[in-house]
């Protein structure tokens, strides 16, 4: 009998030892502050809809975020009020840096349509609420607030159109070199559908830039080694922009204007004739990325280089200029 108590009294105290971690938690977090983000939310005395309702509050609301566990929230609200809220309704005072790992649409809801803009890889957002598969997040530049899916989200940039410097080389010569002239240099790493046309010529800048020594092939990979055509080809096609299959089709074929020497930007296509023995008069391209200078793959260097077309080889050989990006 008193073997049989003891065990009695050992099972007991186990089970009271357990009990704690076997019950539901609420998930503990540092508190936060947060508003109300739809035009009403409802609070509930427990953690489902079915529960009773405690308040109504209205967009704009502060409140307390006090825990969170799955797609609820406890809050603190009026000072000494308490009670449950969906989370989604929320946006936080917290801001945390994600970026986007390709491109992408923002939308004006937590579902697949009503899109505000595209942006491309590496923009930075701010994430501030969270709605099932979609974060709420809010535009750096403070553009747009809107949702973006979490998958297409990261908390470090990743940089997919970098090469690394194992796959370059370094050269210069006269007016070529693999070094970017820092008066020029872009740092525009972010795009958005909806940006002007600047940042645009900008963007393109910095694709250009990013792939200076990358070496030069006939027959490409388009990622690390490139050719004339194929460094032009890449950059469009990281934008969004066509251009045709063929250099001399670049510089002769399509509806993007024509761009006199005079007019050209940061971002026109230029075209050279670098060999008077063909019949092509286009037979070199590259990126004009400003004050007379412009980025190529080019054959006699072996690499992607950037020029000077100010005077020399290639201002002489400057034919004319091709306009992709609307200005």
């Amino acid at each position: 009998m008193k073997s049989r108590m003891t065990r009695f009294l050992a099972v007991f105290l186990l089970l009271a030892l357990l009990m704690p971690a076997l019950m539901p938690q609420k998930a503990e977090a540092e508190s936060y502050k947060a508003t109300v983000f739809v035009s009403s939310m409802k609070v509930y005395a427990s953690a489902y809809t079915g529960s009773k309702v405690l308040a109504t509050l209205k967009q704009g609301t502060s409140v307390t975020v006090k825990s969170v566990s799955g797609s609820w929230a406890y809050i603190s609200y009026n000072s000494k009020s308490e009670g449950y809220c969906q989370l989604k309704n929320l946006k936080s005072s917290v801001k945390t840096p994600v970026y986007t790992t390709g491109k992408t649409k923002i939308y004006k809801d937590a579902k697949a349509s009503g899109a505000i803009c595209t942006v491309m890889a590496d923009y930075p957002l701010y994430k501030v609420g969270v709605d099932g598969s979609y974060y709420l997040v809010e535009d750096k530049d403070g553009q747009f607030t809107g949702y973006v899916l979490k998958s297409m989200t990261s908390s470090t940039r990743k940089t997919p159109y970098a090469v690394k410097d194992s796959a370059k080389v370094k050269y210069t010569k006269g007016t070529t070199s693999t070094t970017m002239p820092k008066a020029i240099k872009s740092s525009q790493y972010y795009l958005a559908s909806n940006m002007k046309p600047v940042k645009f010529r900008d963007y393109m800048v910095f694709l250009a830039q990013n792939k200076l020594g990358c070496k030069y092939a006939s027959s490409p990979n388009n990622k690390t080694t490139f050719s004339n055509h194929s460094l032009v080809q890449a950059c469009m096609s990281q934008m969004g922009y066509t251009i045709p299959n063929r250099t001399n089709s670049v510089g002769h074929t399509g509806n993007a204007p024509y761009v006199s020497r005079k007019n050209l930007l940061k971002g026109d296509v230029v075209c050279f004739d670098v060999d008077s023995t063909n019949a092509n008069l286009v037979d070199h391209i590259g990126i004009y990325v400003g004050q007379g200078y412009f980025i190529h793959a080019s054959s006699a260097a072996g690499c992607v280089v950037v020029s000077t077309m100010k005077s020399g080889y290639y201002y002489k050989a400057f034919c004319w200029g091709r306009r992709y990006i609307p200005n």
